[in-house]
């Protein structure tokens, strides 16, 4: 996944990816950057009374997009690697806090209650320090096992993701948890299809250029997923509003003479 494996040709083929890598990293940072913002702003109105730590997954969780953003950006810019820890590692935290987002949003009930689950609350905090010691413990001591990490890291956190998500929309159909998790999860998908073409790239040692293509694509499409989820939140947020503003009430008429 780091942005400095442009090896497609030479000259001005190569040079087309890396630009075209570029405008991927800036669609996929503004929209992770939209989205950050609109969560700071909306969620607490939009989601219900008591649905507060899911609220801090998502957010970090997004935050990791914009980091991934930027680290592939300074990437090209540097034309090295010496960033390329950051871009494999916010990825994996992107899909890592989304997927402990998702995952509590299925089990928050109405007044703050939790739903009852084989797996306790507490494991989402050892799952968080798990990956942050296996990430940083690798990278630190020795960096022939970060990829294997990484690759560990993105297939179980994909997985997690993607059966929380069916999970989340079937447990609140029709409620504001079920429509957010509906935009967020092919944001999810995505970044899985294209973390698994990295993989298979990497193990069958195929064309690279494969990989750089389905990246290219994969992370438009994933800004454009995060930014319609953005959009949602808004306007959610803005009916939340129009339904407590008295001026938006039917047959409510305003006497200028009171």
């Amino acid at each position: 996944m780091s942005t400095a494996s442009v090896t497609v040709g030479v000259g001005e083929p190569a040079q087309t990816v890396a630009i075209a890598r570029l405008l991927a990293s800036l669609v996929i940072g503004l929209a992770s950057g939209v989205l950050l913002y609109y969560l700071t702003q909306y969620v607490r109105h939009v989601l219900a009374t008591g649905v507060s730590y899911e609220w801090w997954y998502l957010l970090v969780g997004i935050g990791a997009g914009v980091v991934y953003a930027v680290a592939g950006i300074a990437e090209l810019a540097v034309e090295g690697e010496q960033l390329e820890p950051f871009t494999d590692g916010a990825i994996l935290f992107f899909i890592l806090f989304l997927a402990l987002g998702i995952r509590a949003m299925y089990l928050a009930e109405p007044g703050g209650d939790r739903r009852s689950s084989p797996v306790p609350v507490w494991v989402d905090y050892g799952v968080v320090a798990v990956f942050v010691l296996a990430w940083w413990g690798t990278y630190l001591v020795d960096t022939t096992w970060t990829r294997p990490v990484v690759a560990v890291g993105w297939i179980v956190t994909s997985v997690w993701a993607v059966f929380y998500g069916v999970q989340t929309v079937r447990a609140h159909e029709g409620t504001t948890i079920a429509a957010l998790t509906r935009h967020l999860l092919p944001a999810i998908l995505c970044i899985v299809a294209v973390v698994f073409v990295d993989l298979l790239t990497g193990i069958l040692e195929v064309d690279p250029a494969i990989a750089d293509a389905a990246w290219i694509v994969g992370t438009t499409l994933v800004g454009a997923f995060l930014f319609n989820t953005a959009v949602a939140i808004r306007q959610q947020g803005g009916e939340l509003e129009r339904m407590y503003d008295w001026t938006t009430w039917r047959e409510q008429r305003y006497d200028r003479s009171e």
